[in-house]
């Protein structure tokens, strides 16, 4: 899109799916915003048949957390590193080299910076990328009791995740650190 972002698919529903939603998701998205979808993260970072991902016309998927959250996944095996499957590419979540540390939203509300930016520094080193997510409501005030979030969730969000999001960025920016889109880490790849 014209601010350099790139729009990608979350399926349909975060609590229902069918594959059939890869697909229509894919297509209403491209329909609504003029622009083609090649990404998929699924909800909760769910598990996905890798040949419905293809069949829906997808070319990379982005929905893989290679740790274990107790409860949630066991992903140990997985490589941290992206890799290909058919045709298609898997993106895993950004993990430290040591223990598969997840850098994901959780940990960026809830660890001290410093030790987010090294872990982030540790992976960057050994990968020479990073591939980290956050959601929209994140950057709310959503601390409300009417909300009936856990405190590890809303932990540094609304006015303090903007601050701490716009510190970790620039520290980015002044290790010399580059962004960009999948699409455009898929051609560096196959460049």
């Amino acid at each position: 899109m014209k601010e350099g972002h790139e729009l990608a698919s979350h399926t349909w529903f975060h609590s229902e799916f069918e594959d059939k939603h890869l697909k229509e998701s894919r297509e209403r998205l491209e329909e609504l915003f003029s622009t083609k979808v090649t990404g998929l993260r699924m909800p909760r970072m769910m598990p996905v048949d890798e040949k419905e991902v293809e069949k829906a016309g997808y070319s990379y998927n982005s929905s893989i957390n290679p740790t274990f959250l107790p409860g949630r996944y066991n992903n140990l095996k997985v490589s941290r590193t992206y890799f290909k499957e058919g045709n298609v590419m898997q993106v895993p979540a950004s993990v430290s080299p040591n223990f598969r540390v997840p850098l994901f939203w959780l940990s960026f509300h809830n660890f001290p910076l410093a030790i987010y930016k090294k872990l982030a520094a540790d992976v960057l080193k050994k990968d020479k990328y990073l591939n980290i997510y956050f959601h929209p409501w994140e950057f709310s005030s959503i601390k409300d009791e009417a909300f009936k979030l856990p405190g590890f969730t809303v932990k540094n969000s609304g006015k303090e995740m903007v601050e701490r999001f716009d510190t970790f960025v620039g520290w980015l920016k002044e290790k010399g650190h580059t962004f960009g889109t999948f699409q455009e880490f898929q051609k560096q790849i196959h460049a």
